[in-house]
């Protein structure tokens, strides 16, 4: 019978294989293993392939909480259950391979479209969220109230009334800094990431704070009233030197900063009721710092605090311009108000 022409080239392209394997110095039989080996690595590779990409109906925008000492066995039951994945066994391969011996970081992860097992088990272990991240930038010396208007303002259905109440006892240790904050943050996620960045800013001057004889909440207490009293460093540092001058020597501060803090007035709006109001907070009847942090301050007013200027000075004032002028004794800060403050 008469071959066709699609025939002999099967033929053909047969027996030219058959030479190859010859040259190889393969015999027919060992080509037919060979081939039945070649298929067998192809089939598996596409079947592991299969396992591990992405199942048909894969949740966009997809949202999963992986818990604190969440263990892999319950974290790939998860994603098998929300379809992410379509098999435990593959996906926790994937994650002991580069993950390790931590396979698992707690947290949120949005997917928000299919990515295979392997690449869900590298986010898992290296904790990438997927969460697009919100830029805020918190400036030095403001308070808890002043912090909640910028988070606010910045991050869509932020808790303030929890913020202001949960975060009151953390007022100071709030650490000013430009955040990327995850877009679904909550309120205590917020004030969690502020106070670990100031344990991590202030780690570094645990000496110092040791060396200076105050304790770490005078210190923050002296520098969140720094960031209101004088405008720059080398101010800071002096106006620092003044005000532990007073408090060594048994003196009000009598600092104007503080009412700013508790009735929100600037020092031309205070009167005289004002100055003698019953509250931790009045600098003018009590003497030594006020009752806590009035803000939230940044690293060169808690050097300043730490590190204050030797001074003789014991008076201060700030004139129209922002410019300020000290004095020795009272007599002299007296002048200095007449020249400076008509």
């Amino acid at each position: 019978m008469d071959q066709t022409p699609k025939e002999k080239v099967i033929e053909e392209e047969t027996g030219r294989f058959s030479k190859f394997l010859l040259s190889l110095g393969i015999e027919e039989r060992g080509a037919k293993v060979l081939i039945v080996i070649v298929i067998t690595i192809v089939l598996f590779s596409a079947y592991i392939s299969f396992r591990l990409m992405a199942p048909f109906g894969f949740p966009e925008n997809k949202m999963i909480t992986v818990k604190k000492g969440a263990s892999l066995t319950e974290v790939s039951a998860l994603l098998e259950k929300e379809n992410l994945i379509r098999s435990q066994s593959f996906f926790e391969f994937c994650a002991k391979l580069v993950g390790g011996a931590k396979p698992v970081s707690a947290g949120q992860y949005l997917f928000k479209e299919p990515i295979s097992a392997c690449r869900i088990a590298i986010r898992i272990a290296r904790s990438i969220s997927g969460i697009p991240a919100v830029r805020v930038t918190i400036p030095e010396g403001m308070s808890n109230k002043e912090v909640a208007a910028v988070l606010k303002k910045n991050i869509s259905n932020f808790d303030t009334i929890f913020f202001l109440e949960h975060a009151r006892p953390q007022e100071g240790y709030l650490f000013p800094d430009t955040y990327h904050f995850p877009e679904n943050i909550t309120a205590q996620g917020v004030e969690t990431m502020m106070i670990a960045n100031f344990n991590k800013k202030i780690e570094p001057w645990s000496d110092a704070i040791e060396t200076s004889k105050h304790s770490l909440r005078d210190i923050i207490i002296m520098a969140s009233i720094l960031e209101r009293e004088a405008s720059n460093p080398e101010d800071m540092a002096l106006v620092s030197g003044v005000l532990w001058n007073r408090i060594s020597k048994g003196m009000p501060l009598q600092v104007d900063a503080t009412f700013m803090y508790l009735l929100g007035r600037k020092s031309s709006e205070l009167t005289t009721a004002d100055l003698k109001i019953k509250s931790a907070y009045n600098t003018y009847t009590n003497k030594g710092l006020p009752g806590g942090p009035i803000g939230n301050p940044g690293i060169v007013t808690i050097s300043a605090a730490i590190h204050p200027t030797a001074t003789s000075y014991m008076y201060y004032l700030s004139d129209k311009d922002g410019m300020m002028h000290y004095a020795k004794t009272f007599n002299e800060h007296v002048a200095n108000k007449a020249k400076y403050l008509r």
